[in-house]
């Protein structure tokens, strides 16, 4: 394993700044040790940042401990950071989030500071089958590339032509033999945990030859995704500062350019980053100009709206005082409703796909309308979807580790005593979609809605 073919990553910041992520681990040590090396030649200066999630106490407190006599005795800058995580479910999202707004703190828009971080080849084969079975499109499904731009923050990951175990080797030949190992990370509930430990293993063994193809997949899916960013950004660059564009510009172009132009075009007008999902790429594709102005909900704080042929940004109208009480919802004639800082979307789709926990897929025939939205009562009860017998919502929201005094409503059937939906807890199995379902409505949920 030569770290030298890491230089021509790490040269543009030669007269700046390189974070690395540090945890103590084999690849940010090994990543460590490879900007370490860059520095000794460059003169830059390298920071190791190890973030302090707080979630394993003792053990927590002794790798931070360990990571910065690691630093000092390799002569590297050492700062630990304690993270405080947001409550809520989706731990690891939370984490990363976390850890991504000191990123931006640290390196945000900077163009003499980037961030390294210890991303090796096993992790793009994981988070390949995690992005296929969300339903990325194929820049998602190689979004770890070796060098990216994450809100703002330039991201550096020089080791992703390695596997783990050349990494461990390396740092054996080094004189290194211990090195952090997070003990959560044998626990198999975390989805990727899952595919490291036991999965792709399997799969691995089951079909010979599978990881050398597995590896050659992913280098053709970067080259054609690297293909698509940039023919778009080419087009985009044809219509970049226009504010409204004809609808016929975007039903014109090719299905894998035109979610790349909505997302640039986006962003462009709201000044952040707003991804455009499968459900409004397809909608938009079926969408017909009429008379009256048609709106598309976006998020909590923006919309589409198409008027006279033309497709505009708009921003949701403020209301003087948020809604505390029971609201029903007629999400059939309005698909937008804000209620108590949450933002509730109705939209069809033409085929399920994979939802987060603030999605929820129902047959549209089938689902109640109206429904209630509400606050959470003693002794609600949920059919979890794929189950058969009512659980308490308390014990729901236990599992998923969600604190009491989180705000997440719920959708009731009004007169019925089963919840349908605890957004942000689970997907309740009334009006599930099937083989016979004609119609499908996707409900999503997004808090901090400005009423």
């Amino acid at each position: 394993m030569n770290l030298d073919i890491c230089t021509k990553l790490f040269e543009p910041f030669a007269n700046g700044t390189l974070y690395a992520g540090f945890s103590g681990g084999a690849d940010s040590t090994a990543a460590l040790l490879a900007a370490r090396r860059f520095r000794d030649r460059s003169g830059c200066r390298l920071v190791a940042i190890h973030f302090d999630h707080g979630l394993r106490g003792a053990e927590s407190a002794r790798e931070a401990e360990a990571a910065g006599r690691f630093a000092a005795e390799h002569d590297v800058e050492f700062r630990c950071i304690p993270l405080k995580l947001e409550s809520g479910p989706n731990l690891e999202a939370r984490a990363r989030n976390a850890r991504l707004e000191w990123w931006r703190k640290l390196a945000g828009e900077r163009s003499d500071a980037a961030v390294v971080l210890g991303h090796h080849a096993d992790d793009r084969a994981e988070n390949l089958m995690l992005r296929l079975a969300r339903g990325s499109n194929v820049s998602g499904l190689i979004a770890l590339r070796e060098r990216s731009v994450v809100a703002g923050v330039t991201v550096l990951r020089p080791l992703l032509r390695f596997r783990r175990a050349e990494i461990e080797a390396f740092l054996r030949a080094s004189g290194i033999e211990r090195w952090a190992e997070d003990s959560s990370n044998s626990d198999d509930r975390f989805a990727r945990n899952g595919l490291r430990n036991r999965i792709l293993p399997d799969f691995y063994a089951l079909t010979p030859g599978s990881e050398t193809g597995l590896f050659r997949s992913l280098d053709a899916l970067e080259d054609d995704a690297e293909f698509l960013d940039q023919e778009a950004e080419r087009r985009f660059r044809s219509i970049g500062g226009q504010s409204v564009m004809p609808l016929k510009f975007w039903q014109e172009q090719p299905a894998a350019l035109r979610i790349r132009l909505l997302r640039r075009f986006l962003t462009e007008q709201s000044g952040r980053d707003l991804i455009p999902n499968r459900g409004l790429v397809e909608r938009l594709t079926e969408l017909r100009d009429t008379n009256s102005a048609q709106w598309i909900p976006l998020d909590a704080h923006h919309s589409l709206r198409l008027r006279s042929g033309e497709l505009s940004l708009m921003p949701y109208p403020r209301r003087p005082e948020p809604e505390r009480k029971p609201q029903l919802w007629d999400w059939r004639r309005k698909p937008v409703i804000l209620w108590n800082g949450c933002c509730f979307t109705a939209e069809k789709v033409s085929s399920p796909a994979a939802v987060t926990l603030r999605e929820a897929l129902f047959d549209a025939e089938k689902l109640p309308c109206p429904l209630l939205i509400d606050l959470r009562q003693t002794g609600d009860r949920l059919i979890p979807f794929g189950e058969t017998a009512p659980k308490s919502l308390k014990k729901l929201r236990i599992d998923r580790k969600i604190p009491a005094e989180t705000l997440l409503p719920v959708l009731r059937a009004p007169g019925e005593p089963l919840l349908v939906w605890a957004p942000g807890i689970r997907h309740g199995a009334t009006a599930p979609v099937t083989p016979e379902t004609l119609e499908i409505i996707r409900l999503v949920m997004q808090t901090n809605a400005r009423q």
